[in-house]
């Protein structure tokens, strides 16, 4: 899997909708739309922050997961 569909994957197991994400990051909903859609991606910095929020790996988040 890739980054976006992981990332809808782990916000939905956690009832994280994107506004909510987007307030914890303090950016905007359409940045977190933009990255859930596959259109770009976080910067290495607030992958780790999205990680900490999501409770999980820069590994599961990105794919890389054996």
């Amino acid at each position: 899997m890739e980054f976006y569909e992981n990332l809808k994957r782990l916000m939905k197991d956690k009832q994280m909708s994107q506004a909510a994400l987007a307030k914890e990051l303090d950016t905007t909903q359409q940045t977190v739309s933009r990255w859930g859609n596959g259109v770009n991606e976080p910067d290495y910095h607030t992958l780790l922050i999205i990680c900490r929020i999501l409770d999980t790996t820069p590994n599961e988040l990105l794919g890389w997961e054996d």
